[in-house]
């Protein structure tokens, strides 16, 4: 058996379900994270009595503050700064931060392949083979549409987050001495 406890159970559950639904929505929902948060904390009081409370409150505000900051104001609803708030009140400093490390793997992957998905490689590729070519006629025949609508479409991170999640649950251990901690 894995050995999972309490905490890493109920988060990968709750961190599945918003997955789900943000993948189909593309919002992760109050209904889940405020709760999830709360659940989290409770659980560290029971079982890590005040210091495990207050690792727990000071993990969740880490995820909130991790997550707001870099986010251009009025543009998002903030449903991924309340996800991973509500992780870090289940899984505590370390686990959020390990949590954050393969979010942004995750994110960084899919961001290159969506971006590489809309990009015109035989027109790149013909800029540095037509050496003295016209270079106007092949800038013309990029979609610029096609990139534009990529740009603003926007990336479920429900289903990143989840996954880092679970990477976290199942190989935080050794992620945390890969990078030379212990």
């Amino acid at each position: 058996m894995l050995g999972l406890d309490f905490n890493q159970i109920a988060i990968l559950l709750i961190v599945t379900v918003a997955a789900v639904i943000d993948f189909k929505t593309k919002k992760l929902l109050n209904v889940i994270t405020f709760p999830a948060a709360v659940v989290g904390i409770i659980s560290n009081a029971i079982t890590g009595g005040l210091s495990g409370c207050l690792w727990s409150i000071f993990a969740w505000f880490l995820g909130a503050i991790i997550m707001v900051y870099p986010h251009p104001k009025n543009k998002l609803g903030f449903g991924d700064a309340k996800m991973m708030a509500a992780i870090g009140a289940f899984l505590g400093p370390v686990g959020l931060l390990v949590t954050l490390l393969y979010f942004s793997i995750f994110y960084g992957m899919v961001s290159i392949w969506r971006v590489a998905s809309v990009i015109p490689w035989k027109q790149f590729f013909n800029v540095f083979f037509k050496f003295g070519g016209n270079v106007a006629v092949i800038k013309n025949d990029i979609d610029t549409e096609k990139i534009l609508n990529m740009m603003k479409s926007k990336i479920a991170l429900g289903p990143l987050i989840a996954l880092g999640t679970y990477c976290c649950v199942f190989f935080q251990k050794q992620t945390i001495s890969f990078l030379g901690f212990h």
